[in-house]
């Protein structure tokens, strides 16, 4: 049995972030995957575009797929795209194919939507 996934949509410092809460799979990540590309598509550079998957339950290869796309679709725009990632069920399938090398990884909306911190000289 799923957990049928809700999607939404907000403004946060100037960045656009998309909420999920519920399992990402075959049926439920073309909802996600739209509102992700437009957010893409909608943002300014440098951005960031801000996927929190905090209350995901599920995170299927479709969705695995559907964050490759996003950062390509980002990338293409000069925006940035981060995640934000706290549970297992997430992390573990990001680890596992080394995707948490690839995208930025965060643990809170509010550091995915902070400025990148200055090194000092």
């Amino acid at each position: 049995m799923t957990t049928e996934l809700r999607v939404t949509r907000r403004l946060v410092d100037g960045a656009i972030v998309v909420s999920a809460a519920g399992d990402v799979d075959l049926t439920s990540a073309p909802d996600l995957d739209s509102a992700v590309q437009s957010a893409c598509a909608d943002t300014q550079p440098p951005g960031p575009v801000v996927v929190d998957l905090s209350e995901v339950t599920f995170l299927g290869s479709i969705g695995l797929s559907l964050l490759v796309n996003a950062q390509q679709k980002c990338e293409e725009n000069s925006v940035e795209l981060r995640v934000v990632a706290t549970s297992r069920a997430v992390l573990r399938p990001l680890q596992v194919t080394r995707l948490d090398e690839q995208l930025r990884i965060t643990s809170s909306v509010d550091e995915a939507v902070a400025p990148p911190a200055t090194e000092a000289s």
